[in-house]
């Protein structure tokens, strides 16, 4: 799978994995819908509107001190 990695999966094949998934996002014209609902959720698993797990999560707390500072 393209968006989601099978388990036991290594981070040299991880990594090119998630930038074959992130070149299909980056092009998708829902891509920012799709991020949206990933952080709102929290969507644990795979890449989701060109982001993995770690990156959605640094989006949340940006997201989450934005809105506390507002």
């Amino acid at each position: 799978m393209l968006f989601f990695g099978p388990d036991g999966e290594r981070q040299p094949e991880r990594d090119i994995r998630e930038r074959k998934a992130k070149q299909v996002c980056a092009s998708c014209p829902v891509r920012m819908e799709c991020l949206n609902y990933a952080v709102a959720r929290p969507e644990k698993y795979g890449t989701w509107g060109g982001l993995n797990e770690d990156e959605r999560s640094a989006e949340r707390r940006r997201r989450m001190r934005r809105a506390n500072a507002a």
